[in-house]
């Protein structure tokens, strides 16, 4: 999850006027909508126990979170020592209290009770960052539910899809060979996040698919290693551990992610904490972000385990 404080690459805001067209109604599915912030984050608005919140929607992100600053206000405590959840969560090697939510929906999605860990960000500034850029997120929809429900997040119309029937399906590769979207392969890494097999300069590597990334952002080590050259900016963009680190941009002709020929533009580089590019098998050499999933009518299928775009 990339977040911070840096402008947008190429005016690729994501930010959209139009009026948005009536959710569609499918068999065994609920569709909620989405919108995107400023800062190109995937937002959703919900009700946890009767109180509005706003969460944005983070693909990179294996386990869904409260702010812990907010859940008082919305009427969520922290579990004690004896409850069947754990009294602690560990995420990223740091532990946080967890909460019991008595109720959660968005739309007409009902997700119902339970568990969620209380974040605590790691300094003030990190506290601060989200409520300085215009934000204001309660939390974060994270792996758990996105996958619990086999959802279907398509980046492109804003909507999300989420099984409510186990005797249903979307055929959702079935609907984008008729609109030529290109299908590649979703795999899931031990840490519970998504990666898709990608070639930078012929380099063969694997990308994050971190919809919580407001921008596509390569591993500047990496990235020099496959050939690509980067001018250093002034820019900083933080991740999830909190620290901020310095932003490159250059110019990238030859990506292709899957069999999907990406088209030349400028895109990002920066030095990825250690737990970002640590997944286990294959080389992770960046993160595929928000901007590049809208431009390109991303649709993430976690019930086939698929990326479409076209």
């Amino acid at each position: 999850m990339l977040t911070g404080a840096i402008l947008l690459l190429s005016g690729r805001a994501l930010l959209a006027k139009e009026r948005r067209a009536p959710l569609p109604s499918l068999p065994g599915y609920i569709a909620v909508p989405v919108h995107y912030s400023h800062w190109n984050k995937m937002m959703m608005e919900a009700v946890v126990n009767g109180q509005r919140a706003r969460f944005f929607v983070d693909t990179g992100a294996g386990y869904s979170i409260l702010d812990a600053g907010r859940a008082r206000s919305l009427g969520v405590s922290p579990v004690g020592a004896d409850s069947p959840y754990g009294e602690f969560a560990n995420l990223n090697g740091e532990r946080y209290r967890v909460g019991y939510l008595n109720s959660l929906r968005a739309g007409a999605m009902d997700f119902g009770s339970g568990p969620m860990a209380l974040f605590q960000p790691a300094n003030e500034d990190a506290a601060l960052n989200s409520r300085v850029n215009g934000e204001n997120e309660d939390g974060i929809i994270g792996a758990d539910i996105l996958t619990h429900y086999k959802s279907v997040i398509n980046c492109y119309t804003k909507t999300i899809f989420f099984k409510t029937s186990s005797s249903e399906r979307l055929h959702v590769a079935r609907f984008a060979a008729s609109q030529n979207f290109i299908r590649i392969p979703l795999r899931e890494e031990v840490s519970r996040a998504f990666t898709i097999p990608a070639f930078i300069n012929g380099h063969p590597c694997r990308l994050l698919v971190d919809t919580g990334a407001f921008i596509t952002t390569f591993d500047l080590k990496r990235a020099k290693e496959f050939g690509l050259s980067f001018n250093g900016t002034r820019m900083n963009g933080s991740f999830a551990d909190g620290i901020s680190r310095r932003v490159a941009i250059g110019n990238v002709a030859n990506l292709r992610i899957g069999d999907y020929q990406v088209p030349p533009q400028r895109l990002a580089a920066s030095m990825l904490p250690d737990f970002a590019l640590d997944q286990g098998q294959g080389k992770i050499a960046g993160i595929l972000g928000m901007e590049l999933l809208a431009a390109n009518h991303g649709i993430i299928d976690f019930e086939s385990m698929s990326l479409f775009v076209k």
